[in-house]
């Protein structure tokens, strides 16, 4: 078992701090926001904000609020900090994000454009954070939308993250980077991280904001699976983050991370109709994980502070590596949904951890499944080219509406199907010999051994984040679940060279089929 300077990040429950319409008519919103604290310890609070409904073309001036304390306000309104200049081409003022160096506090915001295209990142600077002068110039242009700057120190130089597109008139959300020595002037546009998911304006990659901890680095983009919604990323390289590397989620939009002057961290959350700006403590709990090396693959099994297989690398010759799971949606493992479709249990870290003395067997026994009076065991047996996951349910007491019990497979591919249909969505009687999910150079297959589970039940597709769910136990309205042991299923895994590989989908399910349990 392998212990890694890594943490899975999740957060207390939300407060709020600050509401901007105390004192008005109407009711207002804060948007993208920032902290940072005075040489007096006044904290200053700078955000995008508007009457409500939302308006975000017509946002054109930064809120700015102090307090004494981060948390334990009252947090006071100021006039804004800064509107929006149509001399300077300011069409509107977007996303501040404030940090000291060397005496001076550097405001970097989004000033916009008539052009999506090419939206301009701008500067303003103050001595105090009360009077703030603008740069003469951008800092540099990009689209679509190019917004939500955030800066941070590597070595020698200021990187400064933004949201994108790959290209400027749309194409897959990312998180861009330009590198600077003076904070004045920027280097050429690189990618840290590329999201599956295409578009323009929004996106998942909104609000990045990058923290250094113990060595890795953590990225916070938003919004993830719903509106209120920041997912985290771990990454030993402040430049590269992958889309199967996520180490968390908080329940917020638009958050930033602040320490207090205690040291404690904090993430915080806003946006429309939200009500104002919250904080919440952040909690990061370190990761323990199994790494196995194959000809075929490289595998890792994270088993703290959850199980779940976090990575299937390919390794096809003459081609580099490729990782072809994905974590951004339900990740790969087993969940269950009680009183409701979803994963409402999920696994927590197992209670014993076995492994064989030549590493072709791991075994979690008695992962418990949320706060449900069930545990699992689940155990990997790493072949040359695959391996096979099988699932063992332990269920201590009678349980009287339960909907689902599964395994989930989520991979980085536009599509998932079965032999009858490649491009499958939606539910699915039954299981399958396999799963198939790929593009037109790589296959994925999940085959499935036939009968080894108690029941068979369902097959839910979700090609939007290449994910196909194998339901035991399926039935909308939920039905008992007897105490018992049950088996889960046997499963296999492998990857192929090739898109859209029936055939090595066949002879997998077939080997599997032929093999001995």
């Amino acid at each position: 078992m392998t212990c890694s300077n890594e943490y899975e990040v999740t957060s207390d429950p939300f407060f709020r701090i600050y509401d901007p319409s105390v004192g008005e008519s109407e009711p207002w919103y804060i948007n993208d926001h920032a902290f940072v604290r005075g040489p007096d310890g006044t904290w200053h609070l700078f955000g995008i904000t508007h009457p409500e409904p939302a308006a975000p073309l017509d946002e054109k001036s930064f809120a700015h609020a102090t307090s004494a304390s981060l948390t334990g306000g009252p947090w006071q309104k100021q006039p804004p900090a800064l509107v929006a200049d149509p001399a300077y081409g300011e069409s509107l003022l977007w996303a501040p994000y404030v940090l000291l160096h060397e005496g001076t506090y550097y405001m970097f915001y989004c000033a916009g454009a008539e052009d999506h295209t090419r939206y301009r990142i701008r500067l303003a600077t103050s001595n105090d954070l009360w009077t703030w002068t603008r740069h003469p110039e951008p800092l540099f242009e990009d689209g679509f939308d190019a917004r939500d700057p955030m800066v941070i120190r590597v070595g020698d130089r200021w990187v400064m993250y933004y949201t994108a597109t790959s290209e400027p008139a749309g194409g897959a959300h990312v998180v861009a980077y330009r590198t600077s020595t003076d904070l004045r002037h920027f280097g050429e546009r690189r990618i840290a991280f590329r999201d599956p998911s295409s578009g323009t304006f929004g996106g998942p990659t909104e609000s990045p904001f990058v923290v250094k901890r113990d060595g890795g680095y953590y990225l916070f983009i938003g919004p993830r699976d719903a509106y209120s919604s920041t997912a985290v990323y771990f990454s030993g390289d402040p430049f590269h983050f992958e889309p199967s590397h996520r180490v968390g989620t908080i329940p917020s939009h638009a958050a930033e991370v602040v320490q207090d002057a205690d040291g404690t961290w904090f993430a915080s959350a806003a946006g429309w109709g939200e009500g104002g700006v919250y904080l919440a403590r952040l909690r990061w709990e370190a990761v323990k994980y199994v790494t196995v090396n194959r000809p075929a693959y490289r595998a890792i099994v994270q088993v703290s502070p959850r199980a779940a297989l976090r990575s299937f690398m390919a390794r096809f010759p003459d081609a580099e590596p490729r990782e072809l799971l994905a974590s951004s949606f339900r990740a790969t493992g087993p969940y269950l949904a009680v009183g409701a479709f979803g994963a409402t249990d999920r696994p927590g870290a197992p209670a014993q951890v076995e492994q064989s003395a030549d590493g072709s067997r791991l075994t979690l026994k008695g992962i418990p499944m949320g706060d449900e009076p069930v545990t699992l065991d689940w155990s990997f047996t790493f072949g040359e080219e695959h391996i096979d996951l099988e699932f063992t349910w332990h269920v201590a007491a009678e349980m009287t509406s339960v909907w689902e019990t599964a395994f989930g497979l989520e991979t980085i591919f536009p599509w998932v199907g079965d032999a009858t249909n490649l491009r499958r969505e939606g539910d699915v009687g039954g299981f399958a010999p396999w799963s198939l999910s790929g593009d037109g150079g790589t296959s994925l297959v999940l085959a499935y051994r036939t009968g080894s589970a108690w029941r068979e039940g369902n097959r839910w597709f979700a090609p939007g984040h290449g994910y196909v769910a194998w339901q035991p136990l399926w039935k909308n309205g939920g039905v008992p679940w007897s105490a018992e042991t049950y088996p889960g299923g046997l499963f296999r895994m492998a990857a192929s060279a090739r898109g859209s590989d029936r055939s090595f989908a066949e002879r997998i399910a077939a080997d599997l089929n032929g093999a001995v349990v």
